[in-house]
């Protein structure tokens, strides 16, 4: 599977990438079943992606970045760009759920920043 994040750089965090978004695909599937059952177990699988987007695969992010404080670029409104530092100014425990999901969108190529084009396969 070709992915826009180049993980053949990171292929630890494409191990634990992996296992996300098989967790959302398990929440996908359930969203497109209609029954009270399919809701709960929507809201647990839901639940068990976000615990560990956030906690898991946020951490693992950060650990491979933080030493290496790449520049960040805003992709919504202005274009701006951000030393590593200025977003993530905190040691990981201390970020707030705003701050994790930023880091899994560095991945992702979702939320508010990305990193250079050098970390993007395209």
């Amino acid at each position: 599977m070709n992915y826009r994040f180049n993980f053949k750089k990171y292929p630890e965090l494409l191990e634990l990438y992996e296992v996300y978004r098989k967790l959302e695909l398990k929440a996908t599937g359930y969203s497109m079943k209609e029954s009270k059952r399919a809701g709960e177990q929507l809201t647990k699988a839901n639940q068990r992606s976000s615990e560990y987007a956030y906690s898991i695969l946020a951490k693992a992010i950060y650990d491979v970045f933080a030493p290496i404080k790449p520049k960040l670029h805003k992709r919504r409104g202005e274009s701006a760009y951000f030393q590593w530092d200025e977003v993530f100014d905190k040691p990981f425990e201390e970020l707030d759920i705003n701050h994790r999901k930023c880091l899994v969108g560095l991945i992702e190529g979702k939320f508010v920043y990305e990193l250079p084009l050098s970390y993007y396969n395209d």
